[in-house]
């Protein structure tokens, strides 16, 4: 082999494009789209936006007992974000409409490894590519909810969700990036404008960036209104049997049942 041979030439990496839409038609677009919904929180003032619609919302407060305590979120969590990226005139734009948890092990007050107990293949990481492809077959299926309202109102301007978020909680300990956080956030927001988020479930405090640069950006937290609820006061399945009082049994002291 000749050893002056020219290598060939690198293919030119074409910049990608997102759709044009400003932070008050995003806006607009969820107010009137999703339903009875508010915006429950902001965090950080960044100009870069991260949009967390009503369902995502919901999801992301279940996994990490969102304003409380439990016996999962002492130790950190890990989840992705899928969505959709956006531009309008003064940065990024990111919409996130469903959370995965990621399953992690070895998980203590400040990390969780990808690796099984010993080092091993983690077996959770299969169920977190069988959530992802689920979810893409059926988001557009079933992007009307019960009440009939959109789940995802960009989900027609910007086609099948991508991954635009990575997560990780800090369990009572405040909202930072520390150097592991830059090290594997920059990896993955290399190429797009990925939001590197952080969460901590037990303070409510939320910290989120866009792209390899850590871009500040403000989270602003869509979810709906508690008055929002389906009426059942007709539904005749929820109904007492039409009886004077409640019959049930209690064990008396030898430990028969009798009726009261």
């Amino acid at each position: 082999m000749n050893n002056n041979t020219p290598l060939p030439a690198r293919r030119p990496v074409t910049p990608r494009t997102y759709p044009i839409c400003s932070l008050r038609e995003a806006m607009d677009l969820v107010s009137n789209m999703c339903g009875n919904v508010y915006i429950k929180e902001r965090h950080g003032t960044g100009v870069n936006k991260v949009i967390v619609l009503p369902e995502a919302t919901r999801e992301l407060e279940v996994m990490v007992s969102y304003g409380r305590r439990s016996p999962m979120n002492a130790s950190e969590q890990k989840y992705v974000g899928y969505g959709h990226f956006l531009m309008d005139e003064s940065g990024h734009i990111a919409v996130v409409n469903h959370f995965i948890e990621i399953q992690t092990m070895n998980r203590n007050s400040v990390g969780a490894s990808n690796l099984g107990p010993n080092g091993e293949y983690n077996p959770g990481l299969d169920f977190l590519e069988y959530h992802r492809e689920e979810f893409l077959r059926t988001e557009a299926k079933y992007n009307i909810d019960a009440y009939g309202y959109q789940v995802d109102p960009f989900l027609k301007l910007c086609g099948p969700s991508e991954f635009v978020l990575e997560g990780h909680t800090h369990p009572n300990l405040g909202v930072f990036y520390s150097g592991t956080d830059k090290v594997s956030g920059a990896a993955r927001a290399a190429l797009t404008p990925v939001v590197i988020f952080v969460c901590d479930p037990i303070r409510k405090e939320m910290l989120g960036s866009i792209g390899k640069d850590f871009a500040e950006a403000e989270v602003i937290v869509y979810s709906r209104r508690e008055s929002f609820r389906e009426d059942l006061s007709d539904d005749k399945r929820l109904l007492l049997p039409a009886k004077t009082g409640i019959s049930f049994c209690i064990k008396n002291r030898r430990g028969s049942l009798k009726e009261v």
